[in-house]
């Protein structure tokens, strides 16, 4: 009876593949180079994927990932996504094994909804005025604490995101007590919110993004930004208050960036400036990509931190970061 059962499983189980859009996915970074955490560390410049140190190397994250969706009728359908986390040159991973994502939901006309480990709602809202992709190894924004999207995943969360109505989208989410990004930095011991509204019409995006606290009497974290597309460049302008520093806040600071593709070639910069962690930070960076072949980029970056005072555990007060790669999308 139970081999019966066993297999009437497995049939019932290949049959749900059979009618689910199921997609192998990936994105594979290789560089040679070291992130700004890594010169913080003292250690060399080396060939990497984008998986080492932490994912912190390089410019993406080598990833693998499945992704399915399933019309179950009445204009509905059912949705998942399971992503590693980031692998590294010797071919491991470096957290667990659907580290960045793993989550099921419904999505129709009235939107989606989703539960499990996921992005953050304001990192999901704020990522596309990042113009280099909140780069593993030299983001201004997330070296200086204040980028607009700079808040970590989250595990058991359920989010809605509206339809597009109009050039309008907007998201809302709930993560339990001790749902948040284990070693993010933002690991939580209390429930929150979070919530983001977006409108893009023509050349103009415009965006707001906020999260409760994270952890009990701690600092709430809110940022607005906006960005403008002349045809020959695009430029943005960011501001966030992730709370006082002295309440274990990340302060406050402001950011800009412009990208402007010269022949096939995108060129940007970004500029953030923190105005109260370790006494003030400047953090920006320079980047250029391409794409050489279809699904792959060719791309070189550097960036550079700097404090007012040294870094906690350190005796450092700056650090450079620079990487050149490829990226292998499928």
């Amino acid at each position: 009876m139970k081999k019966t059962l066993i297999s009437a499983a497995a049939l019932m189980a290949m049959a749900g593949a059979a009618q689910a859009q199921v997609s192998l996915y990936g994105l594979i970074d290789l560089s040679y180079g070291k992130s700004l955490a890594a010169d913080l560390d003292d250690q060399d410049a080396d060939f990497h994927s984008g998986g080492d140190n932490g994912s912190s190397e390089g410019n993406s994250t080598s990833r693998v990932g499945l992704k399915g969706s399933m019309d179950v009728g009445g204009g509905t359908k059912v949705n998942f996504r399971l992503e590693t986390s980031g692998i590294q040159s010797d071919g491991d991973l470096n957290g667990a094994f659907f580290g960045r994502q793993m989550w099921a939901g419904f999505s129709g006309s009235w939107g989606e909804v989703r539960l499990g480990r996921q992005d953050s709602v304001p990192f999901q809202t704020m990522i596309d005025f990042d113009f280099n992709g909140a780069s593993n190894g030299v983001s201004s924004g997330a070296y200086s604490a204040i980028g607009a999207f700079n808040r970590g995943r989250v595990d058991r969360s359920l989010q809605y995101i509206t339809p597009n109505m109009g050039g309008f989208t907007a998201q809302i989410g709930f993560t339990p007590e001790n749902g948040g990004s284990v070693g993010s930095g933002f690991n939580n011991d209390q429930a929150f919110f979070g919530l983001g509204l977006k409108y893009v019409a023509g050349p103009l995006a415009v965006a707001a993004a906020y999260e409760q606290s994270r952890v009990d009497g701690g600092e709430n974290f809110w940022s607005v930004a906006g960005s403008w597309d002349f045809g020959v460049a695009k430029a943005m302008v960011s501001y966030a208050n992730a709370g006082d520093v002295d309440n274990d806040g990340a302060g406050k600071g402001w950011g800009i960036g412009a990208v402007a593709p010269i022949g096939k070639v995108n060129v940007g910069a970004i500029f953030h400036k923190n105005q109260d962690l370790l006494g003030g930070i400047t953090s920006w960076e320079v980047f250029a990509n391409t794409e050489i072949f279809k699904g792959t980029y060719l791309y070189a970056e550097y960036g550079k931190w700097n404090s007012d005072q040294p870094i906690p555990l350190t005796t450092k007060d700056s650090a450079t970061g620079f990487a050149a790669g490829v990226i292998f999308t499928f």
